[in-house]
């Protein structure tokens, strides 16, 4: 039996447009989007909510290949309406619910970035073996940039 999942694309769509707009102001390098998230469903409904969770069979549902497909591709139209370069990368994820079986699940990294040299920092993060510089790096990737000037009329000292 297949469930289907509903991914809110809207929400994913117009968080994609916010960041496009965000890094085109100056306010950050680069911008990490949103994972969509792995979730877990029981095989069979416990509507009288009788038995414990951890009791249940529970069985992984998460986007499929075609749905990130749907989402990568979905970003890349809005990047380039925007003049921002993306880079996607694969990686994969271990789930597992409340002790029980491990499943690894795709998930994409997928970035939003307008210079070049931010996405050849991008492609240095997943390159680089030593845990300190790559954790340098993803602070120097999503480290707030722009500056904080306060305008009137919230300095106003009327």
């Amino acid at each position: 039996m297949t469930v289907p999942i509903q991914i809110s694309w809207d929400l994913y769509l117009g968080k994609v447009v916010v960041w496009c707009e965000c890094l085109l102001a100056g306010v950050r390098r680069a911008v990490l989007l949103p994972r969509l998230d792995t979730i877990f469903s029981p095989v069979e409904e416990d509507p009288g909510r009788e038995q414990p969770y951890d009791r249940l069979d529970w069985r992984l549902v998460s986007p499929t290949e075609a749905d990130w497909q749907r989402y990568r591709e979905m970003v890349e139209k809005q990047a380039l309406r925007h003049g921002v370069l993306t880079r996607v990368q694969r990686v994969e994820s271990i789930a597992r619910w409340m002790g029980g079986r491990q499943v690894a699940v795709p998930q994409y990294h997928i970035w939003l970035y307008r210079e070049p040299y931010v996405g050849e920092t991008v492609e240095r993060l997943y390159e680089e073996p030593n845990a300190e510089e790559r954790r340098a790096l993803w602070r120097w990737l999503l480290a707030w940039t722009a500056p904080a000037a306060i305008t009137k009329p919230y300095n106003d000292t009327r």
